[in-house]
């Protein structure tokens, strides 16, 4: 059973991992624009720009069955991992 002590340094870590959040959320949304500008499905957007106000006005939230048409034309090509469509999010990152 966790101490008091233990509790309150898991505590503090949560609190100073969640303290920039949204600066973070900010930087990652700015390194998937920027890897995934060129894609087909973000280019009919964004034109190929990775503006974060545009990328938040203009792409329109999705369900599955949205994009389905894209992931069926993704896993049918003979190498799928060439493919213009692909999005690839950004490595998470250790914070120290």
């Amino acid at each position: 059973m966790a101490t008091t002590n233990e509790f309150e340094d898991r505590l503090k870590m949560i609190e100073e991992l969640t303290a920039d959040a949204e600066q973070i959320q900010e930087q990652v949304l700015a390194q998937i624009l920027k890897k995934n500008a060129g894609t087909e499905y973000l280019s009919q957007y964004l034109n190929g720009k990775t503006d974060q106000k545009l990328f938040k006005t203009n792409v329109p939230i999705v369900s599955y069955e949205d994009i389905k048409p894209y992931i069926d034309h993704m896993s049918f090509r003979p190498n799928p991992s060439s493919s213009s469509i692909e999005a690839v999010a950004p490595r998470e990152e250790s914070r120290s």
